[in-house]
């Protein structure tokens, strides 16, 4: 018996795997979270005035990253579509604060001038009332200050001061109260006081009171700056209780053409209010 010859095997080749289908995969985001961030600050800075020149120029950066990096994300070739929104979105809210706040800032500054020449045009022409003239007079001699005559007490600090008397050429007196006193620079002057000290503690008037002499030099000529001893001068003067009373001299070196209309004052010398009392020399 004979048999069909079997058909020979048929070799097949394995299946071939082209590459997956499927679009490619998005890239970063950097252009639009820069168009972000700037837009951000500009709109932050935006309503500074003189500083938001500077978020104008932010703003117009910030608008030029988010345009192409909008266009990229709607080509899907990158990401971030919500943030190169929102980065236009603040630029250019950012460039419309940036216009309306210079517009009210050179607003305000035209108007602040145009108040400044209308209240000098005022000036100029509003007319002198000669009552206010009088009224500044009497102000200023109201606020010129009273003479207290001889032999007058009065208030000075925590002291009661009279002036018994002032010798405005006492360069012999000087030189006979003392050998080894200097000859004055200009002229002595010597001033006799009878004060009483009415404080709470104890008062040491030869310190505490300070006599000064208002030359018409325009200068002051204190008793700290004369150096010679007299008769009964005010260093020797005792530490006195609430009450007591004594009498000194102080000394002053004035130049002899400055003594003629002078002013002589007695004040407090550690003070911070104006406590100066004004004594007739003549």
């Amino acid at each position: 018996m004979s048999y069909p010859p079997q058909a020979p095997y048929q070799q097949y080749d394995p299946p071939s795997y082209g590459p997956p289908s499927g679009p490619p995969p998005k890239r970063g985001a950097g252009l639009a979270i820069a168009s972000m961030v700037l837009g951000i600050i500009a709109l932050l800075l935006s309503w500074i005035p003189i500083i938001n020149n500077v978020a104008a120029v932010i703003a117009v950066v910030g608008l030029g990253l988010g345009i192409p990096a909008l266009i990229r994300a709607r080509r899907g070739t990158h990401n971030g579509t919500g943030m190169a929104i929102t980065g236009l979105v603040t630029s250019v809210l950012a460039i419309v604060l940036v216009i309306l706040t210079q517009m009210l800032f050179v607003k305000a500054i035209e108007e602040v001038e145009q108040s400044i020449n209308e209240g000098l045009a005022e000036a100029e022409v509003a007319p002198v009332d000669p009552g206010a003239e009088e009224a500044t007079a009497d102000e200023a001699t109201a606020q010129t200050p009273e003479v207290v005559p001889l032999g007058v007490p009065a208030q000075v600090g925590d002291y009661q001061v009279t002036l018994d008397a002032i010798e405005l050429n006492a360069n012999e007196t000087v030189a006979g109260a003392n050998e080894f006193n200097e000859p004055p620079t200009g002229q002595y002057v010597i001033t006799q006081l009878t004060v009483t000290y009415v404080g709470a503690d104890e008062g040491m008037p030869g310190f505490d009171l300070t006599a000064i002499f208002h030359g018409t030099d325009s200068r002051q000529y204190s008793d700290s700056e004369c150096s010679a001893l007299l008769p009964d001068d005010g260093i020797d003067a005792p530490t006195l209780n609430s009450g007591g009373s004594d009498t000194f001299q102080f000394c002053m070196d004035v130049p002899p053409a400055a003594i003629e209309g002078g002013q002589l004052s007695i004040e407090p010398t550690m003070s911070f209010d104006d406590e100066r009392v004004f004594y007739a020399i003549g």
